[in-house]
């Protein structure tokens, strides 16, 4: 199949009947051909108001496009943002056109000058009338126009290889073809002049010249440019003109400077410039100030400039300053470099765009555009011809622009800015540690590290003393600066330049929140509530590269981010241009929309935490979510995951001010979700920072939680503390469910110290008492615990008929991750009681709850749970198959995560069953270390039992005799025998060896 767009748009294959917009959208594909052309470019093309319809109508086009053309459907290929028009075996006579150019050109430039004929002939036949022929709209005409010049530069090739071979009629009737539509053009008149002078007719050549002149300075005020001068006075002279005019070269471009750590992006960008015609159009550098664009464009322009004989123009165009040059200027500077005569100052804005394009359509330039504010200022400028290209760099998107190869500029790598923080120094291998602390300060940026660079240069500080500088963020920008290097001016001309008031409230707003990231709706809440003030403004900052894009969160909210030495001016300029309260209370009004959505996510998220209820019914704060916004609620673990990073950067924010009321209820909020997904450190992190709050019910909470990381921890030793101070907090309020709840908590801890007859009477108290207050679900779970107490000392069958109490009692309250714990201790009970198979049941529950909300934790006690099983029934290949399995489940970001006590007895009860003792004692060891260290002397029995029988089946007598000797003493302390420990057979009964045998010497 073949399409032809070099006149009406045509398909040259069976007739195919295209309505208007279907010709419109494939003259569209076929100019971007094996390119992916936008949605929404096609759209914003073909209806010049877009209906709500629009994607689905563009879509049914493509359709209607594929069943007429290609109903394989191998033509138009959807694209993630697009489609994609695969030209492949198909013709383009506008590519056979640009082919024929080339080689007529490289034809042209050896001297081959017949064969230049030949192709560029063959080319402009290809022309059946205007390009886009019948086609309307804003695109054609841009997109004819474009084609047209296109025409003419080959027009003016195919004469100049007519005038070298000596046709001059045909250089008149190829140039007196293309003056038609171009009567301007100096190019094609200076060929003219050069044919008629050449066949005979010198007056007549010299009259065209005073023609076009007069016309020139009557409609324009200027004179001809310096190549049709040269012509005519050769002419004057009579002497027969060179066969090409001498043009001006300019070679513009400032000094360029070495570069770090760009050397993927320049390759990229150089091989897209050197390739050949058409050239790529415009290559567009944004990114923030002091990111480097400048000297990328720069060194980009240097390396590839060779590519371009006819000049390189460079312009500050000064788009952050108060006062952006005026593109009029920049092209009259233009003229100028290129030979020839700028306009009168009175010359109107299109007699002087007429003359730049006129000088510049038939060259092969770089234009090098620096520090563009919008796309006006750029888009005039940009050269006309295919053959040429331009570098633009801005702090702006200039999203308006099309047939833009845009490029945002990254900050640098950790390795590449370590290298550039030793530019000038003699030094080889500064510490790494420090080195790395000033590049994460500088936020990669390159200009900082220049200026860090050039101070630690000079000598005067070291990189010690500039780390502890910058670490002070009060004065981190005033460490920032040295000569013309001054990151906060740089962030200044984007703040100060072209901001809206909005737009600047928005970005101190950031700052005095103080979170890394956060979704679009924190734009409207920090401002008033108003949605389109904050969407607007967030645009704004995000245009000039104050504010970054991070891509959709996992709950798919947009999300966005600052950099840190942006968000530490922002913080200079909130101090100085609001007042404390206003500051305080943007602060309060972000937390509260947190806060609100927490709590729906909360009160979603099915983790059965028990709710911190005070006296009369007092509760959590629930904020004030935004409006509009239901995706916590719908989404709860998704939004949790997205967003309990800015609950953490916001709970230490509002900590730091003293809001700890507040920041204690958006942590007692997001706590249910960090227990499910095992992130124990973050959890006690938040909670002790919170501590010291005011609110009673909020500190009770607080501590509660606060048990329960020290629990899963294993700092058993901080356990009664934290219940003491949970009960004394409960009593002052006098909230009976409180108080119980503490005293259950406390018998937990003196269960887990070894102190059971105190642990059992604060299990009796607190059942008595939620008794008598006619709680039922609290007694249950005081007796569930006393279960607990007596199934692990001895009393498996009582024990489990209490658990299983508690057990029905959480079963009214629907799944839950409570059920799932309460599942999974009942099934311990239920091994020691030798019921494996009710065991195996009540486990497949408990896993089939956990997996239900991803609880790592409550997914490795039910792994570890079977594996204890699989051993007392001497499976061992089964225990130790579970136990590897079930390593996924204990991966924990707290950074000194280790094994649990559970995992630690496991893998050395498996040691011993495989007869490896000798490996398995310094786990036993550890466990030992860690239990003696807490005071856990239950545990450290069941370790020490252990112990006796490695160092039995190790023909260690004596130290089987010490550790025994220590054992049979603490068992007395605690007040049970050795059967009460319910060892594995395993252990009881090892190498020969017999543990009770052991306790009777």
């Amino acid at each position: 199949m073949y399409f032809r767009l070099l006149g009406p748009v045509e398909v040259v294959a069976e007739p195919v009947a295209l309505g208007g917009r279907e010709r419109l959208v494939l003259a569209m594909l076929l100019i971007n051909a094996d390119r992916v052309t936008p949605s929404d470019r096609l759209i914003d093309t073909v209806w010049s108001r877009p209906p709500r319809s629009a994607r689905q109508q563009l879509h049914n086009l493509i359709a209607r496009l594929r069943r007429k053309l290609d109903a394989a459907g191998d033509l138009i290929v959807t694209r993630p943002l697009g489609y994609q028009l695969a030209l492949a075996a198909h013709g383009l006579d506008l590519h056979s056109f640009r082919l024929s150019v080339l080689r007529g050109r490289e034809q042209l430039q050896s001297e081959q000058y017949d064969d230049a004929r030949g192709e560029l002939g063959t080319a402009l036949s290809l022309w059946r009338g205007d390009a886009l022929a019948d086609l309307s709209g804003d695109w054609a005409a841009a997109t004819r126009e474009s084609l047209h010049r296109e025409r003419v530069a080959a027009g003016e090739a195919l004469a100049q290889a007519q005038l070298a071979t000596h046709d001059h009629a045909g250089v008149l009737e190829t140039v007196q073809i293309l003056l038609a539509t171009d009567p301007l053009h100096e190019g094609l008149h200076d060929l003219r002049l050069r044919a008629l002078s050449r066949s005979g007719r010198r007056t007549e050549a010299l009259s065209a010249y005073q023609d076009l002149r007069r016309r020139l300075v009557d409609e324009f005020g200027v004179e001809p440019g310096p190549d049709l001068q040269e012509t005519h006075c050769s002419l004057l002279r009579d002497l027969d003109p060179p066969l090409a005019s001498p043009r001006h070269v300019p070679r513009q471009l400032p000094r360029p400077i070495a570069l770090a750590g760009r050397d993927e992006l320049l390759g990229r960008l150089t091989a897209v410039l050197r390739t050949p015609e058409p050239r790529p159009g415009t290559v567009l550098l944004v990114g923030a100030g002091g990111i480097g664009k400048t000297s990328l464009a720069v060194v980009l322009a240097d390396r590839v400039q060779d590519e371009y004989p006819d000049g390189t123009l460079y312009a500050e165009l000064d788009g952050t300053s108060r006062e952006p040059r005026d593109p009029d200027e920049i092209i009259d500077r233009f003229l100028r470099a290129l030979g020839a005569t700028a306009p009168a100052t009175h010359a109107g804005r299109a007699e002087r765009l007429a003359l730049y394009r006129s000088a510049i359509a038939n060259r092969r330039v770089l234009v090098v555009l620096d520090d563009a504010l919008d796309e006006r200022q750029v888009r005039d400028l940009l050269p006309p011809s295919p053959r040429s290209a331009a570098i633009v760099t801005s702090r702006h998107r200039l999203a308006g622009l099309d047939d833009v190869l845009r490029r945002n500029v990254p900050t640098l790598s950790t390795e590449v800015a370590v290298e550039l923080l030793q530019a000038g120094r003699d030094v080889t291998d500064p510490a790494p540690e420090l080195a790395q602390s000033a590049v994460q300060l500088c936020g990669h940026l390159p200009l900082a590290l220049m200026v860090v660079a050039a101070r630690l240069a000079s000598g005067v500080v070291d990189l010690a003393e500039v780390v502890e500088h910058l670490s002070e963020e009060h004065i981190r920008l005033d460490e920032l600066a040295i000569g013309d290097g001054d990151v906060r001016a740089s962030i200044a001309l984007s703040y100060d330049g072209h901001l809206s008031a909005p737009a600047q409230r928005l970005l101190r707003r950031v700052a005095a929140v103080s979170v890394t990231t956060w979704p679009a709706w924190f734009a409207g809440v920090v401002l008033d509530d108003d949605v389109l003030v904050g969407s607007r403004a967030l645009d704004e900052l995000v245009d000039v590269h104050l504010v970054e894009p991070c891509g959709r969160d996992a709950a798919g909210q947009l999300r966005f981010t600052v950099h840190p030495l942006v968000a530490a001016f922002a913080g200079e300029r909130a101090a100085r241009e609001d007042d404390a309260s206003a500051v305080a209370g943007c602060r309060r009004t972000a937390a509260m929309a947190w806060l609100g959505l927490a709590s729906q996510a909360d009160d979603a998220f099915g983790h059965g935490l028990r709710p911190v209820i005070g006296p009369d019914g007092a509760t959590i704060p629930a904020g004030l979510p935004p409006p509009r916004v239901s995706v916590a609620a719908e989404q709860p673990a998704a939004w949790f995951d997205a967003e309990i990073d800015s609950i953490r950067d916001l709970v230490h924010a509002l900590s730091r001010a003293g809001e700890l009321d507040l920041a204690a209820a958006l942590a007692l909020r997001s706590d249910g979700y960090l227990v499910v997904r095992g992130e124990t450190h973050v959890r006690a992190g938040l909670l002790r920072r919170v501590v010291d709050c005011s609110d009673l019910v909020l500190r009770w909470g607080v501590l509660r939680s606060l048990f329960h990381t020290a629990a899963e921890a294993g700092r058993f030793s901080e356990l009664a503390d934290l219940a003491q101070a949970q009960l004394d907090v409960a009593r002052k309020l006098d909230a009976g469910a409180m108080e119980q709840n503490a005293l259950v908590q406390l018998g937990c801890a003196l269960r887990e110290l070894g102190r059971f007859e105190e642990a059992t009477a604060r299990f009796e108290d607190a059942s008595s008492g939620a008794l008598a207050r006619d709680d039922t679900m609290m007694a249950a779970l005081a007796r569930g615990h006393l279960g607990v107490l007596l199934a692990r000392t001895g009393h498996p069958v009582r024990g489990a008929a209490l658990v299983a109490e508690n057990l029905q009692a959480e079963r009214l309250r629907g799944p839950s991750r409570r059920l799932s714990i309460w599942l999974v201790t009942y099934a311990d009970c239920l091994a020691l009681t030798g019921d494996a198979a009710a065991a195996e049941r009540a486990l497949d529950e408990a896993e089939q709850l956990a997996t239900s909300l991803v609880d790592r934790n409550v997914l490795l006690d039910v792994a570890q749970t079977r594996a204890a099983i699989a051993l007392r029934a001497d499976d061992i290949d089964r225990a130790e198959r579970i136990l590897d399995d079930s390593s996924a489940y204990g991966e924990s970001t707290a950074p000194e995560s280790e094994p649990t006590d559970g995992e630690l007895r496991l893998r050395a009860d498996l040691l011993l069953a495989r007869g490896r003792a000798a490996e398995a004692a310094p786990l036993l060891e550890r466990a030992v270390d860690r239990h003696r260290r807490e005071g856990v002397r239950f545990e450290l029995a069941h370790e020490l039992a252990r112990l006796t029988a490695v160092h039995a089946a190790r023909g260690e007598q004596d130290r089987a005799g010490r550790q025994h000797a220590e054992l049979v003493v603490l068992l007395r302390e605690l007040g049970i025998g050795l059967d009460d420990l319910q060892l594995p057979p395993v252990v009881a009964r090892i190498g020969g060896y017999d543990l009770l045998e052991i306790s009777s010497e």
